[in-house]
């Protein structure tokens, strides 16, 4: 039931959500791209993504961002809350 209410709760969340065909097909692409990766090779490939995004973005762009990746929380199940923990820490110097 647990889950049922996690799929109720991002539906709602995410009904606002209308991508593009192009934002559609570079999520596609970074998962096929990202597929055959170990966990540690996409850890140290968000590291360079935040490291980039926090030197081109406002800091309060890049606030907002990271205020996102919180938000998502209650869509994720345990194992993925401790992955979204784990990088998060990382990304924040922790």
């Amino acid at each position: 039931m647990e889950n049922k209410d996690k799929l109720n709760i991002s539906i709602e969340d995410l009904k606002d959500i209308n991508p593009s065909e192009e934002q559609l097909k570079q999520i596609q692409d970074m998962a096929e791209a990202y597929s055959d990766k170990s966990e540690d090779e996409i850890i140290f490939e968000i590291i360079k993504l935040n490291n980039k995004m926090e030197s081109e973005m406002k800091p309060d762009e890049y606030q907002d961002l990271m205020g996102k990746l919180e938000q998502i929380r209650p869509l994720l199940d345990e194992e993925q809350v401790e992955k979204l923990d784990k990088i998060l820490e990382i990304l924040k110097g922790e």
